[in-house]
């Protein structure tokens, strides 16, 4: 996969860079630019789910020479305190989020392609225009299942694996919950991950505890259907691509320190996006 090519613009006080993807004629990144200021301006869009540092809305826009595009927009809020101070030393989180998208395909990893991203010129809010991934979000994948024991069970290590090998390669994603993984039902299943705002290529030093707190990240929400079996299950998946040697002890610190994080918080809940 080639490294997505941008087109800087300059609008209503944003400088933004757009796609210059051989798939959309300029029209539809200009109609697409617009919708997008629309929707940071609380004009439109569908509002999905806000986070801690920002909102995540679903846009549809018709393009030619027909069909839809269907597109997630997530406003970031301007920073504060501290927060400003870690932009300034890092850089834009928009621009981070484009280069880590293409980091992981090139990779060989799936992850939606970024359309439009870029920063506010006086308010400090960023913003990506993303591609909506290919495939289900993992709630109703898991629902389509229900009757299917073995598939869900191979779906459930697939995905363990998959997260084996983003780590074996040096990814940490910043937020492994199911609002951020996409399932294609294939054989073998196949994944795409989003929202990219914290993930990194990481360095030896504190590696491996940031990848334990991935999988403790992905186990702490409470999802219809998925018992403490269930969640093994993705650990063993884990830990058979990864380690396959120390695999007990492995699936064992893991379980501690998923116990402990849901002894003191409780299951969060999740609802599909």
């Amino acid at each position: 996969m080639m490294v997505q090519r941008f087109e800087p613009v300059e609008k209503e006080g944003w400088r933004l860079f757009t796609t210059q993807s051989p798939e959309f004629s300029s029209a539809t990144v200009d109609e697409l630019t617009k919708c997008a200021l629309r929707v940071a301006g609380g004009e439109a869009g569908a509002l999905l789910r806000r986070s801690r540092h920002g909102t995540t809305f679903r846009i549809r826009l018709k393009i030619e020479p027909g069909g839809d595009l269907d597109a997630f927009i997530k406003v970031i809020d301007a920073p504060r305190g501290l927060g400003a101070l870690k932009r300034w030393i890092r850089g834009s989180k928009a621009a981070h989020i484009a280069r880590v998208t293409d980091d992981l395909n090139l990779a060989g990893f799936t992850a939606p392609p970024i359309l439009i991203y870029g920063s506010e010129g006086h308010g400090g809010r960023e913003m990506v225009v993303a591609r909506r991934a290919k495939g289900e979000g993992p709630l109703r994948i898991l629902a389509l299942l229900a009757g299917s024991p073995a598939h869900k069970w191979a779906m459930l290590r697939a995905l363990g694996g998959t997260i084996a090998r983003l780590h074996r390669a040096g990814f940490v994603h910043g937020d492994l919950t199911p609002f951020n993984i996409f399932v294609l039902r294939s054989e073998p299943p196949r994944f795409t991950f989003f929202d990219h705002e914290r993930t990194r290529r990481t360095f030896v030093l504190g590696r491996h505890r940031r990848q334990l707190r991935n999988l403790v990240q992905l186990g702490r929400f409470a999802m219809p259907g998925v018992s403490r079996t269930d969640r093994m299950r993705v650990l063993y998946g884990y830990a058979g691509e990864r380690n396959p040697r120390g695999r007990r002890a492995l699936i064992r610190t893991v379980a501690r320190l998923l116990e402990r994080r849901i002894r003191s918080g409780g299951f969060e809940p999740v609802k599909p996006l």
